[in-house]
Parts: structure tokens; C-alpha cells; sequence
């Protein structure tokens, strides 16, 4: 019988607040569970618990594939441009406050897999991300899209995998 886990991803940036994440639409392995997500967020981080479980198989990365589109996407822990077998994956729309402004994002989609080693490994993408080259010394990727920020103004959201993270990246903002 397949068991539900409760699978936790890690935002972390300083100054986060009332995290939010819908989901719009998801892809699970058949006859693996799924109870959907929670979130919440803390100064420091914001955490997605997703209750559901963990079979890898190959029509949900290309359902994230899909997903994806034409834009980008990171994994943790590896150095593959897109998986090729995820656990289960889901998009929707990610909102956070920071300091007096809210900032929102359309059509990101995460997702989980496991590496080599059998690690559960998340990834992060969306239609609307494009990878950052000139990367820095001891990060592996970077990704960033644009999100609204209030009623008028826009802001790069910046998703940063460095070495040795499996379930959590580092998130900023740059404004545009």
C-alpha cells in the first residue's frame, strides 16, 4: 500500500511573511496518495508541506515538463537541466509579503523527485523563469521570474539552489 508523506521544501529570505502558495492543478504517480499542501512562513523561511507520496515515474516529469513550457527550471542537488522522474508535481499561483509590499507569481510549478544517492530532491520552474548565467562560487543555479509587487510596480523573485541543499533554496528579490 502506498504510504502519504508529509514532504517539506524550504524558501528561505530574511523579512518573509504571510506565505502563500494555490495550487491550480497537480500530477502524482498513479496510486500514490495525495492530500494536497500547506504553508507557512516564519521571518526567515516560508515551507511547503506536501502530504502525498513518493514514487518516482516518468509521466510526471514530463507532466512538469509540460508545465514548464518554454521556460526554465532547477533541481537541487544535481546538475540536470529537467528531471526525468519525479515523485509528484503541482503549479499555482506563490504570494509572500516583504517589508510593506506583497509580491506575486503566476504559474510556478515545484515539484519532487530523488537524486542518485536516494534523496528526495526538489525543483522549481515555471513558463515565465529564466536561468541566470555568471553564477557565483558555490551555487549551482539560479532562476528567477518576474512577480507583481503591489498595485503598479514589478520585481525579479530570484530562486537560488547552492551546494549541498536537497529541501530548501534561498529566494530574493531585485527590483526592476
Amino acid at each position: 500500500m502506498a504510504k502519504e508523506h508529509d514532504n517539506k521544501f524550504e524558501l528561505k529570505m530574511v523579512g518573509l511573511s504571510d506565505f502563500n502558495f494555490t495550487v491550480t492543478d497537480y500530477h502524482i504517480t498513479d496510486g500514490q496518495p495525495w492530500d494536497g499542501i500547506t504553508t507557512s512562513s516564519n521571518k526567515k523561511e516560508a515551507i511547503i508541506t506536501v502530504k502525498a507520496g513518493r514514487k518516482g515515474s516518468e509521466p510526471t516529469a514530463k507532466w512538469f515538463k509540460t508545465a514548464i513550457g518554454n521556460g526554465s527550471a532547477i533541481g537541487c542537488q544535481t546538475i540536470d537541466k529537467l528531471p526525468t522522474e519525479l515523485n509528484f508535481a503541482f503549479k499555482g499561483t506563490m504570494s509572500f509579503s516583504h517589508g510593506k509590499d506583497l509580491f506575486v507569481g503566476k504559474d510556478i510549478v515545484l515539484a519532487q523527485g530523488s537524486t542518485a544517492g536516494s534523496r528526495n530532491n526538489w525543483w522549481i520552474g515555471g513558463p515565465n523563469m529564466s536561468t541566470m548565467a555568471d553564477l557565483p562560487a558555490g551555487i549551482l543555479s539560479i532562476i528567477a521570474q518576474t512577480f507583481s509587487q503591489g498595485k503598479l510596480l514589478k520585481a525579479k523573485v530570484t530562486f537560488t539552489v547552492a551546494i549541498g541543499d536537497v529541501s530548501s533554496m534561498a529566494m530574493s528579490i531585485i527590483s526592476i
